[in-house]
């Protein structure tokens, strides 16, 4: 209807409008429409609108118009045969432009139009409605993008295209700067993509900065700062860095998020910092705190002829940190070196590592100030010092220390771990390093919440202020209690060392702004020791403390140092303070590993060994060992069984104590009276690469009692005392009827092992609570000194023993086993398996022909379930089994070969008693 019979009534309403009551008005068209027809009401109420609109521009004048047009959409929707697509179309245009149309008229309409049109008619009328908002200057509703994305989806449209359409009008028609959070998040990347496609809409994004004042208005200060956070993310995403003047950053973009600021002075590039920013005359890097130093190649890659300079260099250099690299890498990873360079190891003028250690300790630890750091679990990042100034960067925080004992701490937020902050005595500054070592710097302002889950780090780039740095020295000195002149701290290319009064070396650490449990030279002096008596201590410790100290630590292992933590706590008590009595244990377990690195590289050069430093290294003249490790774990166990035996007798065995286990001892158990596994690849020269381990391993042990071929010892098994998961592996002492006894448990697959010792080599029967014996007791077994001396003289003398094809055919026959097999156990590794493929041709004299022709006449057997079964995963039996073939005499190796019959009843016995 054209003209409304309430049109009196109307127009008096919407000229009250700009002085009456909003409630009083929308009850007073209420009462008006009621007792209209449905068809009239909403004429009557879109009349209602159209008064309101033309009436004054007050809030509460559009406020009604809102609500009128509202009201006659909900008339509507109570009976559809009352909506008519075509009116609706027209009142949408006549009245989105005036600003009338509520959010959820919109989005009623588009479902509307959705479902009475065809999809691509549908979405061209809602896009009409919409831009016809647009030209009008209209911010759009929160939800405009989704609910047009879909009937363009409908229509054939890609989402893309019609974001990016969208993202194109809104810069166009200048809607954006008040537009609400929500568009900016739906609309951030199209506005991204189109601005870096189009250099006129980049501009516009740029001058698109959202408008604060009404930001706050509608939902306050946090909200408006969001908005516009997301304002400089957008541009960062649309490369607008590239067009943006310095002042720019130092103005609008200001307190930027720090991701996003990164970005944006990237895309600025030598605008900012230029290539020629540095100053001249800058810090020396080799020495400068706060420059990162390079990645280091690994030793692996410096070339022999460099190699061979610093290796000796560090041997003969009397510090214990450079002796235990130089040995350590010669050790695990220097073989290969080792044979390019076959004399080197004879060149060598070793210092000594007693000495190394007496001298470090004497001169100072770092731990006794401290350092590294201990940081109480927190994830620290950085460390930078500039001037008396001292930040630590632990995650989202920085600690400050002035050095005046009243540090205090910056909350920053999230930022990469690229970064450096630094305080530089009135702000904080965060800096980057940039390829080249260029430097940039920006000013710390606080937090933003810039995607709602958590805060980033604000940062502003200031001209005056882009390349500053710290400043900070590159020496210290740091008294150590007790000693009579300070150390000298100083940094190199990433390396911190710490020479004595005496101009002696005595620290080398890696140094990084990255790593701050290792803090710069300048700051040692201001640190307080940790333990004042016990450093002082230090200072006098004399050589026979440092052997004793040494000693203690031989059989540890780098994970369990309370051995050498309790030897120091009877030797040095004065050292009260944990970290510092682990510092000095682990420098005596490096001295220690220095020492048995040292023999063992010098019995590989044929060089004479370092005079023993106690019994516990001493060997036989002619049986001398390379590897000392497991002769030092062999005499230490047996150490613990000599001292039981010195207490008091029991009619029961009696649990003593616990000990640590020796580096190593996982061997023990194993070849208990199963050596002769050992001994066998050492009669062979197609052994070769196994012949040098075994027979080192076989003198260790003939060198210990566990091997003197006594009697006096023997091993147990019991069954574990109920199912469960594996215990914890530990070693206990007992004292028991008749001599002493080590249990081992939590290891072995096989339960539970015990090795008894008997001073007379009587033994009799015994039991340890809540456990049973399995099965009977092993004995020492073949190897003795005087055998292995035996046979170690007529292998020099007469050479290897025949080969006697017609033994593996024997063997073969009285156990059943394959023919191949029995090849195996008489001429394999200590493994029991056969090297089929020769050596290098002049480095292996290969297997004799009858071997060669026996194996290929039996290569179609299968292997033995049996033997595969009992020995696979068990060289215990392996051992046993070729205990039985070693003769009595080692001469009738050379005579009569192996005892064949003897290992064969064994092997019969037990496949019977297995049930095999």
């Amino acid at each position: 209807m054209s003209t409304s019979p309430h049109a009196p009534e109307l127009a008096a309403l919407a000229a009250s409008a700009g002085s009456g009551h909003p409630r009083k008005l929308k009850s007073a068209l209420t009462t008006l429409a009621r007792p209209l027809p449905a068809a009239d009401r909403i004429g009557f109420f879109e009349e209602a609108c159209r008064a309101f609109t033309a009436a004054d521009a007050s809030d509460t004048a559009t406020e009604l118009a809102t609500w009128s047009f509202t009201q006659a959409r909900k008339v509507e929707k109570d009976d559809e045969s009352l909506r008519d697509v075509e009116r609706l179309h027209a009142l949408f245009l006549e009245f989105v432009p005036a600003g009338v149309v509520a959010a959820t008229a919109l989005r009623d309409y588009a479902k509307t139009l959705a479902g009475h049109l065809p999809p691509g008619q549908a979405h061209a009328r809602f896009r009409e409605v919409i831009c016809a908002g647009f030209a009008a200057g209209l911010v759009p509703y929160a939800r405009l993008f989704p609910d047009l994305r879909k009937l363009a989806v409908a229509a054939g449209i890609t989402r893309q295209d019609e974001e990016e359409f969208l993202a194109a009008r809104l810069l166009r028609d200048g809607l954006l700067p008040g537009a609400s959070q929500t568009i900016w998040a739906a609309a951030g990347t199209a506005l991204a993509t189109v601005a870096r496609r189009d250099a006129e809409l980049l501009d516009l994004l740029i001058a698109a900065e959202p408008d604060r004042a009404r930001h706050e208005e509608d939902g306050g200060s946090e909200l408006a700062e969001k908005i516009r956070q997301m304002w400089l993310a957008t541009l960062a995403d649309a490369g607008a860095g590239a067009r943006l003047p310095a002042d720019w950053f130092a103005t609008t973009g200001r307190r930027c998020a720090v991701d996003v600021l990164l970005t944006l002075v990237d895309q600025a590039g030598p605008r900012l910092f230029p290539d020629d920013a540095e100053p001249a005359g800058g810090p020396d890097p080799d020495t400068d705190p706060a420059t990162i130093p390079a990645r280091r190649a690994p030793w692996d890659d410096v070339p022999d002829a460099e190699m061979r300079t610093l290796l000796k260099a560090d041997v003969e250099a009397g510090c214990l940190d450079r002796l235990d690299r130089a040995l350590s890498w010669l050790f695990d990873k220097g073989r290969p070196f080792l044979e390019r360079n076959p004399g080197f190891a004879r060149e060598l003028e070793f210092c000594d590592p007693v000495d190394a250690l007496l001298a470090k300790l004497r001169a100072g630890v770092p731990e006794e100030f401290g350092i590294p750091v201990a940081l109480s679990g927190r994830v620290a990042r950085s460390v930078v010092q500039h001037r008396e100034y001292l930040s630590v960067r632990t995650r989202r925080e920085v600690e400050v220390d002035d050095g005046r004992g009243s540090p205090w701490t910056v909350r920053l937020g999230r930022f990469p771990a690229e970064l450096f902050p630094w305080y530089d005595g009135e702000v904080m500054r965060v800096s980057r390093v940039r390829p080249g070592g260029r430097w940039q710097t920006f000013r710390a302002e606080g937090t933003v919440d810039v995607g709602g889950d958590g805060e980033d780090l604000a940062l502003t780039y200031e001209p005056g202020a882009g390349t500053a740095r710290p400043e900070a020295p590159g020496t210290g000195e740091v008294t150590f209690p007790g000693a009579a002149a300070p150390s000298r701290v100083r940094l190199r290319r990433g390396e911190i060392t710490v020479t004595a009064p005496d101009g002696s070396q005595t620290t080398r650490l890696n140094y990084s702004p990255r790593n701050p449990a290792v803090p710069p030279p300048g700051v040692w002096g201001r640190r307080s020791p940790v333990d004042p008596a016990g450093s002082a201590a230090l200072r006098t410790l004399d050589r026979a403390t440092a052997e004793r100290m040494v000693l203690a630590a031989l059989p540890a292992s780098r994970g369990v140092l309370r051995p050498v933590r309790e030897e120091l706590a009877r030797l040095v008590p004065e050292i009260t303070e944990p970290s510092l009595a682990t510092a000095v244990a682990e420098r005596t377990y490096s001295a220690a590993q220095c020492l048995l690195n040292e023999h063992w590289l010098r019995m590989k050069a044929g060089t004479a060994p370092r005079p023993p430093l106690a019994p516990l290294l001493d060997v036989h003249p002619e049986l001398p060992v390379v590897g000392l490790r497991q002769l030092v774990s062999l005499r230490v166990l047996e150490g613990h069984l000599l001292a039981a035996v010195e207490e008091p007798d029991a009619a029961e065995p009696r649990l003593l104590r616990e000990v640590a286990h020796p580096q190593g001892d996982d061997f023990l158990i194993e070849d208990f009276g199963g050596m002769a596994r050992h001994v066998i690849p050492v009669l062979w020269p197609w052994q070769r690469p196994h012949a040098q381990w075994s027979l080192d391993g076989l003198r260790a042990w003939a060198n210990s009692g566990w091997g003197d071929g006594s009697g006096r010892y023997r091993l147990l098994w019991f069954g574990q005392p109920s199912p469960g998961p594996p215990s914890t592996p530990k070693i206990q002492v007992w004292r028991t009827r008749n001599g002493s006894l080590l249990s081992f448990s939590g290891w072995h697959r096989r339960g539970f092992a015990a090795v008894e010792y008997s001073p007379d080599g009587r033994f009799v029967p015994i039991g340890l609570p809540e456990r049973d014996l399995v099965g009977g007791p092993v004995p020492q077994g073949w190897l003795s000194q005087d055998r292995l001396l035996r046979l170690e003289r007529l292998l020099a003398e007469k050479g290897p023993p025949p080969v006697r094809a017609e033994s593996a055919r024997e063997l073969a026959a009285r156990t059943g086993l394959t023919t191949a097999k029995a090849v195996d156990l008489l001429y394999g590794n200590e493994d029991g398996h056969l090297r089929r493929r020769p050596l290098p041709p002049g480095d292996d004299p290969g297997l004799p022909d009858e071997i060669v022709d026996l194996l290929e006449a039996t290569k179609g057997e299968r292997l033995d379930w049996n033997f595969g079964h009992a020995f696979r995963r068990d060289n215990g039996r392996l051992g046993t089994f070729r205990e039985r073939l070693m003769p009595d005499d080692p001469a009738d190796l050379w005579t009569t070969g192996f005892d064949i019959a003897r290992a064969a009843d064994w092997w019969r016995e037990e496949c019977e008693r297995q049930g095999w």
